[in-house]
Protein backbone atom coordinates (compact mmCIF):
# COMPACT_ATOMS: atom_id res chain seq x y z
CA UNK A 1 0.00 0.00 0.00
CA UNK A 2 1.52 3.31 -1.33
CA UNK A 3 2.36 5.49 2.38
CA UNK A 4 -0.25 8.19 1.09
CA UNK A 5 -2.97 5.79 1.48
CA UNK A 6 -4.56 5.70 4.95
CA UNK A 7 -4.20 2.56 6.51
CA UNK A 8 -7.51 3.60 8.16
CA UNK A 9 -9.63 3.11 4.63
CA UNK A 10 -8.69 -0.61 5.00
CA UNK A 11 -9.31 -1.22 8.11
CA UNK A 12 -12.16 0.85 8.24
CA UNK A 13 -13.63 -1.36 5.48
CA UNK A 14 -12.45 -4.68 7.00
CA UNK A 15 -14.44 -3.28 10.29
CA UNK A 16 -17.45 -2.67 7.82
CA UNK A 17 -17.06 -6.24 6.57
CA UNK A 18 -17.26 -7.67 9.98
CA UNK A 19 -19.93 -5.26 10.94
CA UNK A 20 -21.99 -7.09 8.19
CA UNK A 21 -21.37 -10.56 9.11
CA UNK A 22 -22.29 -9.76 12.86
CA UNK A 23 -25.64 -8.30 11.96
CA UNK A 24 -26.12 -11.14 9.21
CA UNK A 25 -25.48 -13.88 11.95
CA UNK A 26 -28.27 -11.85 14.39
CA UNK A 27 -30.63 -11.67 11.04
CA UNK A 28 -30.14 -15.47 10.83
CA UNK A 29 -30.60 -16.00 14.64
CA UNK A 30 -34.11 -13.72 15.24
CA UNK A 31 -35.85 -14.12 11.97
CA UNK A 32 -34.97 -17.26 10.23
CA UNK A 33 -38.63 -18.88 10.18
CA UNK A 34 -37.02 -22.21 10.10
CA UNK A 35 -35.49 -22.11 13.30
CA UNK A 36 -37.39 -21.85 16.57
CA UNK A 37 -37.79 -18.76 18.58
CA UNK A 38 -34.14 -17.55 20.18
CA UNK A 39 -33.99 -18.39 23.92
CA UNK A 40 -31.47 -18.81 26.35
CA UNK A 41 -28.13 -19.17 25.11
CA UNK A 42 -29.41 -18.89 21.41
CA UNK A 43 -30.47 -15.08 22.68
CA UNK A 44 -27.82 -13.85 24.24
CA UNK A 45 -25.51 -14.87 20.93
CA UNK A 46 -28.27 -13.08 18.92
CA UNK A 47 -27.70 -10.08 20.98
CA UNK A 48 -23.97 -10.58 21.20
CA UNK A 49 -24.06 -10.32 17.68
CA UNK A 50 -26.15 -7.30 17.30
CA UNK A 51 -23.59 -5.49 19.95
CA UNK A 52 -21.14 -6.63 17.75
CA UNK A 53 -22.39 -5.13 14.84
CA UNK A 54 -22.91 -1.85 16.20
CA UNK A 55 -19.57 -2.13 17.88
CA UNK A 56 -17.96 -2.89 14.06
CA UNK A 57 -20.27 -0.19 12.79
CA UNK A 58 -19.11 2.49 14.66
CA UNK A 59 -15.44 1.53 14.41
CA UNK A 60 -16.33 1.72 10.49
CA UNK A 61 -17.66 4.73 10.20
CA UNK A 62 -14.72 6.61 12.83
CA UNK A 63 -11.96 4.70 10.61
CA UNK A 64 -13.26 5.77 7.15
CA UNK A 65 -13.78 9.30 8.82
CA UNK A 66 -10.16 9.58 9.71
CA UNK A 67 -8.98 8.23 6.54
CA UNK A 68 -11.42 10.90 4.68
CA UNK A 69 -9.88 13.29 6.92
CA UNK A 70 -6.49 12.41 5.57
CA UNK A 71 -7.12 12.99 2.55
CA UNK A 72 -8.56 15.89 2.72
CA UNK A 73 -4.96 17.26 3.59
CA UNK A 74 -3.52 15.63 0.60
CA UNK A 75 -2.11 17.75 -2.42
CA UNK A 76 -5.54 17.18 -4.65
CA UNK A 77 -4.89 16.58 -8.59
CA UNK A 78 -8.24 17.34 -9.61
CA UNK A 79 -12.06 16.27 -10.79
CA UNK A 80 -13.33 15.83 -6.80
CA UNK A 81 -16.49 17.24 -5.20
CA UNK A 82 -16.08 18.83 -2.17
CA UNK A 83 -16.76 16.21 1.00
CA UNK A 84 -19.54 17.95 2.15
CA UNK A 85 -21.60 16.99 -0.83
CA UNK A 86 -21.60 13.68 0.47
CA UNK A 87 -23.12 14.35 3.64
CA UNK A 88 -25.67 17.02 2.14
CA UNK A 89 -26.55 14.16 -0.74
CA UNK A 90 -27.17 11.07 1.45
CA UNK A 91 -29.60 13.27 3.67
CA UNK A 92 -31.32 14.70 1.00
CA UNK A 93 -31.91 10.85 -0.61
CA UNK A 94 -32.89 9.40 2.54
CA UNK A 95 -35.82 12.19 3.18
CA UNK A 96 -36.29 11.30 -0.85
CA UNK A 97 -36.37 7.74 -0.48
CA UNK A 98 -38.20 7.45 2.69
CA UNK A 99 -41.07 10.02 1.11
CA UNK A 100 -41.18 7.84 -2.18
CA UNK A 101 -40.80 4.08 -0.32
CA UNK A 102 -44.07 4.86 1.98
CA UNK A 103 -45.98 7.46 -0.65
CA UNK A 104 -46.18 5.33 -3.54
CA UNK A 105 -44.92 1.75 -2.00
CA UNK A 106 -46.55 1.74 1.14
CA UNK A 107 -43.22 0.27 3.06
CA UNK A 108 -42.87 1.88 6.34
CA UNK A 109 -39.56 3.48 7.13
CA UNK A 110 -37.17 1.57 8.96
CA UNK A 111 -33.39 1.57 9.81
CA UNK A 112 -32.39 -0.24 6.65
CA UNK A 113 -33.12 2.82 4.82
CA UNK A 114 -31.22 4.65 6.83
CA UNK A 115 -28.10 2.47 7.19
CA UNK A 116 -28.07 1.67 3.34
CA UNK A 117 -28.53 5.35 2.52
CA UNK A 118 -25.29 6.67 4.87
CA UNK A 119 -23.36 3.81 3.73
CA UNK A 120 -23.90 4.62 -0.28
CA UNK A 121 -23.19 8.22 0.49
CA UNK A 122 -19.70 7.19 2.92
CA UNK A 123 -18.39 4.74 0.45
CA UNK A 124 -18.88 7.11 -2.52
CA UNK A 125 -17.23 9.92 -0.09
CA UNK A 126 -14.38 7.48 -0.29
CA UNK A 127 -14.23 6.81 -3.48
CA UNK A 128 -14.40 10.52 -4.55
CA UNK A 129 -11.87 11.71 -1.48
CA UNK A 130 -9.42 8.66 -3.70
CA UNK A 131 -9.83 10.28 -6.88
CA UNK A 132 -9.20 13.75 -5.70
CA UNK A 133 -5.83 13.06 -4.01
CA UNK A 134 -4.77 11.01 -6.95
CA UNK A 135 -4.76 7.41 -6.22
CA UNK A 136 -7.89 6.25 -7.83
CA UNK A 137 -8.64 7.33 -11.49
CA UNK A 138 -11.00 8.06 -13.51
CA UNK A 139 -12.09 4.55 -14.87
CA UNK A 140 -11.50 2.79 -11.53
CA UNK A 141 -13.61 5.23 -9.87
CA UNK A 142 -16.75 5.25 -12.41
CA UNK A 143 -16.33 1.25 -11.87
CA UNK A 144 -16.39 1.31 -8.13
CA UNK A 145 -19.34 4.26 -7.99
CA UNK A 146 -21.32 2.36 -10.69
CA UNK A 147 -20.86 -1.23 -8.23
CA UNK A 148 -21.82 1.20 -5.41
CA UNK A 149 -24.91 2.32 -7.25
CA UNK A 150 -26.27 -0.57 -8.59
CA UNK A 151 -25.65 -2.32 -4.82
CA UNK A 152 -27.96 0.59 -3.23
CA UNK A 153 -30.43 -0.17 -5.83
CA UNK A 154 -30.51 -3.73 -4.87
CA UNK A 155 -30.68 -2.95 -1.52
CA UNK A 156 -33.67 -0.46 -2.10
CA UNK A 157 -35.53 -3.30 -3.75
CA UNK A 158 -35.12 -5.73 -1.31
CA UNK A 159 -36.38 -2.89 1.16
CA UNK A 160 -39.44 -2.06 -0.70
CA UNK A 161 -40.42 -6.01 -1.00
CA UNK A 162 -39.22 -7.48 2.42
CA UNK A 163 -42.94 -6.65 3.64
CA UNK A 164 -44.60 -7.97 0.74
CA UNK A 165 -43.03 -11.39 0.42
CA UNK A 166 -43.95 -14.56 2.47
CA UNK A 167 -41.62 -15.60 5.79
CA UNK A 168 -38.75 -17.15 3.77
CA UNK A 169 -38.41 -14.92 0.51
CA UNK A 170 -38.68 -12.28 3.22
CA UNK A 171 -35.72 -13.74 5.28
CA UNK A 172 -33.79 -14.15 2.17
CA UNK A 173 -34.78 -10.44 1.22
CA UNK A 174 -33.55 -9.19 4.48
CA UNK A 175 -30.36 -11.19 4.25
CA UNK A 176 -29.11 -10.71 0.91
CA UNK A 177 -28.13 -6.54 1.52
CA UNK A 178 -26.06 -7.84 4.13
CA UNK A 179 -24.25 -10.69 2.80
CA UNK A 180 -23.88 -7.99 -0.79
CA UNK A 181 -22.45 -4.90 1.13
CA UNK A 182 -19.90 -7.62 3.49
CA UNK A 183 -18.44 -8.73 0.51
CA UNK A 184 -18.53 -5.52 -1.24
CA UNK A 185 -16.67 -3.94 1.97
CA UNK A 186 -14.01 -6.73 2.10
CA UNK A 187 -12.88 -6.62 -1.46
CA UNK A 188 -12.49 -2.76 -1.73
CA UNK A 189 -10.51 -3.21 1.82
CA UNK A 190 -8.82 -5.20 -0.61
CA UNK A 191 -8.93 -2.64 -3.56
CA UNK A 192 -7.74 -0.18 -1.32
CA UNK A 193 -4.68 -1.72 0.47
CA UNK A 194 -3.18 -1.94 -3.34
CA UNK A 195 -3.12 1.85 -4.31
Amino acid sequence: MDAAVPGTLVWGHAALAVCAALYLAWWWTFFNPALPKAMGALYAMGVGFILGAVAFGIAAVVLLAMGLGALAGAPQVGGAAPGWVFAVGGVAAYAALAFVTVRFFGRPVTTELLLFVLWAALELAVLNALMGAGMLFGGAFWLLAGVVALVTAANLVCYVLYFRLPPVPSFIDGAAPLAIVGVLAAVLAAVIARL
